[in-house]
């Protein structure tokens, strides 16, 4: 019963859906709906941070992210969880005002390792996060799993702000593209960094990066995916209400 993550990026891809009518229907009925499952208790819904502290990255043109808990991966595999709207056909009210103006990136990760700061346990999402999906060189999956472990997330852990960093490997991923469904290549790991404050903290972020082993990873990487994004709102069916 592995436990992971359903990582879905979001944009509006045509003029006929503003952002706000998109944003209320996706944060006050479809979040609501995916969470009242029996398999996907919480989530987290982020904006994308504009403009990005780094150039050229994922929250640069996908607007938000979202990211729902699931204690047991194989729910998705479930009649309740297949019936939800875009895993299958909306009505066509639905299907004609929102799918088909939008992108969905949807991706399923199973969780292979938790690093959190000294003190305890994080339960609650920071208001910032960091989404890297990444691909290393082919064959050096060892050393890039040594890097993190031994190296890297030690020294984010010492950047303001820190609160933990998870790390997952993808168990497969679609596209839903003004509902067209497309099989995208995309990278094999992911690891989302949150922290606490109103700004991350670039300048140490980018020297956590300058050490000759996190530059032979990152020189080596043949698929990377940044994303940058601010906590909008939490929704947790296991308290009173969501937040």
């Amino acid at each position: 019963m592995p436990s992971g993550i359903l990582w879905v990026a979001s944009r509006v891809k045509q003029p006929g859906l503003t952002p706000e009518k998109f944003c209320s229907w996706y944060e006050n009925v479809h979040i609501h709906e995916v969470t009242a499952l029996s398999g996907a208790p919480r989530a987290a819904h982020y904006e994308g941070i504009k403009p990005s502290p780094f150039p050229g990255t994922l929250s640069s043109g996908t607007s938000w992210l979202t990211v729902y808990e699931m204690p047991d991966m194989n729910f998705r595999e479930t009649k309740e969880f297949r019936s939800l709207d875009g895993q299958s056909e909306p009505e066509k009210e639905l299907l004609e005002g929102v799918f088909k103006q939008a992108r969905f990136d949807t991706r399923f990760y199973e969780c292979i390792h938790v690093h959190e700061k000294e003190g305890g346990a994080a339960k609650d999402p920071g208001s910032l996060i960091i989404s890297g999906a990444l691909t290393p060189a082919e064959g050096t999956d060892a050393d890039f799993d040594d890097w993190y472990r031994e190296e890297h997330l030690p020294l984010i852990e010492k950047v303001p702000g820190y609160r933990r960093a998870r790390r997952f490997k993808v168990v497969n991923a679609t596209v839903l593209d003004e509902f067209k469904r497309l099989e995208p290549q995309i990278p094999t790991w992911l690891v989302l960094y949150e922290f606490d404050g109103k700004e991350l903290p670039a300048a140490d972020l980018k020297r956590a990066n300058e050490t000759e082993w996190s530059k032979k990873i990152i020189e080596g990487l043949q698929m990377a995916e940044p994303g940058f994004y601010r906590l909008k709102r939490m929704y947790d069916t296991e308290k009173e209400g969501n937040l």
